[in-house]
């Protein structure tokens, strides 16, 4: 097995044709991936990617070309950025008090029911925390919330210094309960 990189944020394993019938038993089932197969995969890149940790944190994308007799390459990369686009991103929603942080739940309740969110109360005022597709528009928060924000820093000091109220599922508890009084 050789590892080397090649490019600023792009690295290739290449196995020989002996290493692929080793690890994986035959040709067919690198294309299959299976269970085996992906754990064989797992394995090989904690192995193969130790030193290089640093440089690849975050979601990866592993290219694995194979021609039988010939061996393997196996590319690891960062996902590109329009893979990015649609993972989820967290968005920070600041209410004045509880009477708005109520509605504007309430309101995002009905129209997204669904959504991993997590209510903290700060010292003057509650933050709402949600995790959304990154092109999801929320526009119509700015009627009921302080500010939208998206900063990691922002999220991060809330959820270290903000008194967590409700984790994970803020919007359907809260939803639930207030829809019909409003």
């Amino acid at each position: 097995m050789t590892v080397y990189k090649v490019g600023r944020n792009k690295i290739k394993i290449a196995l020989t044709d002996r290493e692929v019938l080793s690890f994986f038993g035959a040709y067919e089932k690198i294309t299959s991936m299976s269970g085996n197969t992906r754990l064989t995969v797992g394995l090989l890149l904690k192995e193969s990617l130790a030193e290089y940790e640093n440089e690849l944190d975050g979601e990866l994308l592993v290219e694995i070309r194979a021609k039988e007799n010939f061996g393997c390459v196996i590319t690891v990369s960062p996902a590109d950025s329009s893979r990015r686009q649609n993972m989820k991103a967290q968005k920070m929603f600041e209410f004045s008090n509880s009477e708005s942080m109520i509605i504007g739940i309430t309101r995002l309740f009905k129209s997204r029911s669904h959504i991993v969110s997590s209510l903290y109360k700060m010292q003057r005022t509650y933050r709402l925390i949600i995790s959304a597709r990154a092109d999801s528009d929320f526009i119509f928060m700015n009627e009921f919330c302080l500010r939208q924000s998206d900063s990691p820093a922002e999220i991060a000091y809330t959820e270290e210094y903000g008194t967590l109220i409700v984790k994970n599922d803020a919007v359907a508890k809260i939803g639930k309960a207030f829809s019909k009084s409003f």
